[in-house]
C-alpha cells in the first residue's frame, strides 16, 4: 500500500518524539504492507518554512534508518500545509515528492474558511492538483456533507483517514466516513500516522475493512492506484461525485464564491 499522509520525522511537531519511535512506526507500517510513504509535516504558517533546513535533515535521518534497517520501504517529502488566503507551493516540499502538482491541505476542524472555495480554485487554475486532508473531520462536513460533495465537484481530491473508518475519532466520523466513500466522495485513504498506536500508520485493519465493505477494487484504488498517481503526479481515478440530501446549507461559503466566479467572467 501507498500512504501519502504520515507525520514519521522524528522530534518535529506531533509526530514521533525520537528516532527510536520513528523506527518503530516503520516497522509497523512495513509489516501492515505499506511500500511507499510520504512524510507531511505541518506547516500552519508561512514562518514554519524557516525550518526547512531542519526538515531536510531529520527526512534524511528517516532514510538512513530504512538503509540501515534493510526496511522494504521507500520514502518521499511533501507536507500538509495550513491553507491561507496566499498560501503559496513554491517550495521544495510543498507538493508530493517536489512533483509540482499535488499539494496536501487542511484548514481548522471547526469551519470552512470563506476564502477556501475560491483559494482553491485559484490553484487548480495555476495548475495545481489540490488535496483535502480528512474533510470528515471538519464539523461543517459532519453536519452536512454536501460540502464535502462541492469540492468534490469542483475537482478536489478528498483524502480519508485510516482512523476514522475505524472509529478512532468516534461514531459520528465514522458513519460520515462510510457515506463520503458511498457518495464517491473520497480519492485516497492515508493513515495520518503519528504513532504505533492512537494515531496509528498501519493500513492493514482500513484495507480489510474497505475490501469487505466497498469490495477490493475499491481498496485498491484508495490505498494503491491514486496514492502512486498523485505521488507521479498524474490524474486520479475519479467517479461522479454524489450529491447529498442538502440538510440547511450555509449559503454563505459557495454563494460568494459563486459571486466571486461571475465577477471573473465579466
Amino acid at each position: 500500500m501507498i500512504d501519502i499522509h504520515t507525520h514519521l520525522l522524528p522530534d518535529f511537531d506531533d509526530g514521533p518524539p525520537t528516532i527510536k519511535h520513528t523506527r518503530r512506526m516503520l516497522n509497523l507500517a512495513e509489516q501492515g504492507g505499506t511500500t511507499k510513504i510520504v512524510i507531511t509535516p505541518h506547516i500552519f504558517n508561512p514562518q514554519d518554512y524557516e525550518r526547512e533546513e531542519e526538515i531536510l535533515l531529520k527526512f534524511e535521518q528517516v532514510k538512513d534508518v530504512i538503509r540501515k534497517d534493510g526496511q522494504n520501504i521507500k520514502v518521499y517529502l511533501a507536507a500538509e500545509i495550513f491553507l491561507f488566503p496566499d498560501t503559496k507551493l513554491n517550495r521544495l516540499f510543498s507538493t508530493l515528492d517536489n512533483n509540482k502538482k499535488y499539494a496536501l491541505l487542511e484548514f481548522g476542524m471547526r469551519s470552512i474558511p470563506e476564502y477556501a472555495p475560491q483559494k482553491l480554485f485559484d490553484l487548480l487554475m495555476d495548475g495545481y492538483k489540490p488535496i483535502l486532508a480528512h474533510p470528515e473531520r471538519y464539523m461543517p462536513i459532519l453536519k452536512n456533507p454536501q460540502y464535502a460533495f462541492k469540492f468534490a465537484n469542483m475537482g478536489i481530491a478528498l483524502q480519508l483517514n485510516s482512523g476514522s473508518l475505524m472509529g478512532v475519532f468516534g461514531e459520528s466520523v465514522k458513519e460520515i466516513s462510510r457515506r463520503l466513500i458511498e457518495h464517491k466522495c473520497v480519492h485516497i485513504i492515508a493513515s495520518d500516522g503519528h504513532n504505533t498506536d492512537s494515531r496509528s500508520i498501519s493500513l492493514a485493519e482500513v484495507r480489510k475493512y474497505i475490501e469487505k465493505t466497498f469490495g477490493k477494487e475499491t481498496a485498491e484504488i484508495l490505498l494503491f492506484t491514486n496514492p502512486q498517481r498523485a505521488i507521479s503526479g498524474e490524474d486520479l481515478l475519479k467517479e461522479e461525485p454524489v450529491c447529498f440530501d442538502s440538510i440547511g446549507t450555509k449559503t454563505s461559503y459557495w454563494q460568494n464564491f459563486k459571486n466571486k466566479l461571475k465577477s471573473i467572467k465579466t
